[in-house]
């Protein structure tokens, strides 16, 4: 008999980059931002923050974010405001938007999630 215990496959952190309507870089995550992710997100948006004014970061698909993923989208919106570029995260969903309140980071992304 076949175990049937196995454990759920973690969905990785994937990135695609589109333009919106007005002609923004907007990256599209799906997946999560973990601790074996964050550095490809934030490898993403140091590519781009130094060659635009603003980015945009649709967390649409992004099903959770652990410390260590919410530490690089603080650090990366840091590392983005350093070179000018303003990076706004949007369509964030209810549970991700719920982290950022636990954890007092609401006041940072305001007006950005």
């Amino acid at each position: 008999m076949e175990n049937q215990n196995t454990l759920p496959t973690k969905r990785k952190l994937i990135i695609e980059h589109t333009a919106s309507d007005g002609g923004t870089p907007t990256l599209v995550c799906r997946g999560r931002i973990t601790m074996e992710a964050a550095s490809q997100f934030r490898s993403e948006i140091k590519a781009l923050a130094p060659k635009h004014k603003f980015l945009k970061a649709d967390f649409a698909g992004i099903d959770s974010v652990d410390s260590e993923g919410l530490g690089s989208i603080l650090g990366t919106y840091i590392l983005a405001s350093s070179h000018g570029c303003n990076l706004v995260l949007v369509n964030v969903n209810a549970r991700v938007k719920d982290l950022l309140s636990i954890t007092h980071l609401e006041a940072v992304f305001e007006n950005r999630a």
